[in-house]
């Protein structure tokens, strides 16, 4: 059933996702274009073809497809095996030309955007489908596009000898803040929290009754909080930074510490959680939520 609740950046007036979302494919599509595919990436074992080929459509086959599948399906509230699917996607098409993984690249976003211009975006688009972190509301996991985008632009750019686009550090945060921000109103927190990055400040506020407002913060920020560099925060909720360390040098810094456990009540519905790591892991020496990241 459609929630009457707020949902986040869906409710968010005059923000886009018809355009955030798609200028996110454009800006990782331009940065694999820049690039070999054999170039190797930080990811053990992969190069930037494997992460174009996993991202790609292939004959109709594509994470996007897997998760409208689950739309007003049982199996939307089942979480998606998402490692599974992406290692058939990498060994079904590891011939292909390097043509054709940009244009099943093209593909996922003109698939996408098509979406988000639909009647099916407009009339269902609250509605629950599976994702890696169980049921979600369908925009919010098109909106989660943009942060799994820039942490792979950042997986390239590591090796690479290229800059993660802007716009993709920016999107990423705010897709990371509004994600978070659906987990928490999933398990039942009551909190206002920001991730407050230097390219992009934002900040959820998860309610009780299962609704949560995102928002970009205007001003000085207050209240619980995460702040750093974009690259920074993305990666250590991805799990490709260690965010004690971040935090030890500085990199990342923690306000008001002990409201982020108000985020502890996602641990039981969600271990291993990839939207809200960054802020969990943040706390580990501070509210003892650590366990949040384990992937």
């Amino acid at each position: 059933m459609t929630s009457a609740s707020p949902q986040g950046v869906i409710d968010l007036s005059g923000h886009d996702l018809a355009s955030t979302v798609p200028d996110s494919w454009d800006a990782f599509i331009d940065l694999v274009g820049r690039v070999d595919l054999s170039t190797p990436t930080r990811l053990p074992g992969w190069t930037v073809r494997e992460i174009a080929l996993h991202l790609g459509t292939w004959d109709g086959r594509s994470a996007l497809n897997q998760v409208l599948q689950t739309l007003g399906a049982d199996a939307a509230q089942q979480p998606l095996d998402a490692d599974g699917f992406n290692a058939e996607l990498v060994a079904a098409h590891a011939a292909a030309t390097d043509e054709d993984v940009r244009a099943a690249l093209r593909q996922s976003r003109d698939d996408v955007a098509a979406l988000l211009a639909s009647d099916l975006a407009r009339d269902r688009g609250r509605d629950p489908v599976a994702s890696v972190t169980g049921p979600l509301p369908l925009l919010t996991v098109v909106h989660a596009e943009c942060y799994e985008l820039a942490i792979h632009a950042l997986d390239i750019a590591a090796d690479a000898d290229q800059d993660c686009p802007p716009v993709l550090l920016r999107h990423g945060i705010a897709a990371l803040t509004d994600s978070t921000g659906a987990l928490a109103a999933r398990a039942g927190a009551d909190a206002t929290i920001g991730i407050i990055a230097d390219e992009a400040a934002w900040s959820f506020t998860a309610r009780a009754d299962g609704g949560w407002t995102t928002a970009p913060v205007e001003g000085k920020p207050h209240g619980p909080r995460i702040t750093g560099r974009a690259k920074d925060l993305l990666e250590a909720a991805a799990g490709r930074a260690e965010p004690v360390r971040l935090l030890a040098t500085r990199r990342l810094k923690i306000s008001h510490a002990a409201g982020l456990t108000a985020l502890a009540p996602i641990l039981d519905e969600v271990p291993g959680l990839p939207g809200g790591k960054g802020l969990a892991l943040a706390a580990k020496g501070l509210g003892g939520i650590g366990a949040l990241f384990r992937r």
